[in-house]
């Protein structure tokens, strides 16, 4: 009666043991083909799309059928490439990236906006100072006679005042040298009186440099003989007329 009543339990045991055994494995399995799966999934690359021109919602929609990521990395102003366009990408296109890894992207600003001051009627210092306070520069400072403005100061300039678009942010100006010169022809003055000369010179504006005075044979004295700049030249109210007289 012992003996036959052990055999069951044994049977049993040896059941139960395989049983075990069996589910332990299929455990086992299971998270083996898991961690294969995702280290399988990690390890997969994809190569980079060109994002160039997209914009950032664009750009991420492309990424994410690769299983990639996006990040906007910073912005810079650009004449080409219209606003929130991208301008670049690291990596670039065609480079092998594994799988949630990050493509980060520039965006565009588009062209650079600067307001251009009115620095008419202003000196050249001035005009420096303000365009160094708006963050601008100073392109080329020409000089020419005008006839408006005051001596020194600026007559024009562009751009113009106001709101304007550009890569180079400078600013051109023209500054008067005062009115035009007005210019006359110099007359003959050989074997005229030097005083009635001098002093009609003198009252129309024109300067009489100092008079040299010499020996001359059968000339009166008073008589001028010799005259700088000599007749038929043009000449300015600023010019000095050099006169030879005898004596």
């Amino acid at each position: 009666m012992p003996d036959s009543e052990q055999k069951p339990v044994s049977r049993f045991s040896r059941w139960s043991g395989i049983i075990l055994m069996t589910a332990i494995l299929g455990v086992a399995g299971i998270v083996s083909a898991l961690t294969a799966m995702r280290f399988a999934i990690r390890g997969r690359e994809v190569e980079v799309p060109s994002l160039a021109g997209k914009t950032a919602d664009e750009a991420k929609e492309i990424l994410s059928h690769r299983g990639l990521l996006l990040k906007v990395s910073s912005s810079h102003f650009s004449s080409e490439v219209p606003e929130a366009h991208i301008l670049d990408q690291i990596p670039s296109s065609g480079t092998r990236l594994k799988v949630n890894r990050t493509v980060k992207v520039l965006l565009s600003l588009g062209e650079r906006r600067f307001a251009v001051p009115n620095l008419v009627g202003t000196s050249l210092r001035a005009a420096q100072l303000t365009l160094a306070q708006r963050k601008l520069a100073l392109g080329k400072a020409l000089y020419a006679h005008t006839p408006e403005g005051d001596p020194s100061t600026v007559v024009y300039q562009a751009p113009k005042p106001g709101t304007q678009e550009g890569s180079d942010p400078s600013v051109n100006i023209l500054i008067s040298l005062g009115p035009p010169a007005e210019y006359f022809i110099m007359p003959d003055l050989i074997g005229k009186s030097a005083d009635l000369v001098a002093s009609r010179a003198r009252n129309e504006g024109f300067h009489i440099g100092k008079i040299n005075y010499r020996k001359y044979p059968g000339v009166e004295p008073g008589v001028v003989i010799q005259q700088k700049p000599q007749a038929g030249y043009r000449l300015t109210k600023s010019d000095i007329v050099l006169l030879d007289v005898s004596q």
